[in-house]
């Protein structure tokens, strides 16, 4: 039963992986064979179909983490739990590309890759938050996985006031763009990327659940075992 569930959940990974490649490769097709064409627009401006959207979906996740902790202290479900740790790793992921998008776009822009200016700063501590709540669940005693999602519930609502501060907060204080022109055409691909990375990053985040979920099941399966052997 146990290679069963294992085997199930390489194929749950090996999905992940051709949907993040078919992604990849349908935006290669658009930025850099269709944009080019629009009118008014310059190299510079390629990364804006990536960091924004990008940003957006790691809002997106870290919502999840805080509405699943949430609920989880309510209701004392483990479905909520493993939401809640799956959008914690979604978001880790789609907000270090954010990160490393936006220092590249941030060179052509402004002439510096990293400056510690406002928005930046809160950003990098918003994503360090979450990977100190993954960190630290994994510090907290397998056995009691219960302790394990609740402490983790209450860490998730505590770090939720940085996703704010990221952006509503300090947002005004961030420099405008100065090299990049959007042509027409171009804000209506934006606007069908935020679709793309939107439903890519809900479609990770549910993946991750389900891996979540499997291992949760394997763990308490091999418990077992060990105890009846």
């Amino acid at each position: 039963m146990i290679m069963a569930i294992d085997k199930i959940q390489k194929n749950l990974n090996w999905i992940i992986l051709a949907i993040a490649v078919c992604f990849i490769m349908l935006n290669y097709f658009f930025v850099f064979i269709v944009v080019k064409s629009f009118q008014g627009f310059n190299v510079s401006g390629h990364p804006i179909f990536y960091m924004v959207p990008f940003a957006f979906s790691t809002y997106i996740c870290f919502g999840i983490v805080l509405l699943s902790g949430i609920l989880y202290l309510w209701r004392k479900d483990m479905r909520f739990d493993f939401f809640l740790v799956s959008g914690a790793q979604t978001g880790v992921v789609v907000g270090a590309i954010t990160i490393i998008v936006g220092i590249i776009w941030s060179k052509p822009e402004w002439g510096y890759w990293w400056q510690w200016e406002p928005r930046q700063t809160a950003t990098l501590i918003m994503w360090l938050a979450y990977v100190g709540l993954l960190i630290f669940r994994e510090l907290v005693e397998e056995r009691d996985h219960e302790r394990k999602a609740t402490l983790s519930a209450i860490f998730g609502i505590a770090t939720s006031p940085s996703v704010p501060l990221s952006n509503f907060v300090v947002g005004a204080l961030h420099p405008p763009p100065q090299q990049t022109e959007l042509g027409s055409g171009v804000v209506l691909y934006l606007m069908l990327n935020f679709l793309f990375i939107g439903t890519l990053t809900l479609i990770l985040v549910f993946m991750a659940f389900r891996v979540n979920k499997i291992n949760f099941k394997l763990k308490e399966i091999r418990q077992i075992m060990m105890e009846e052997a």
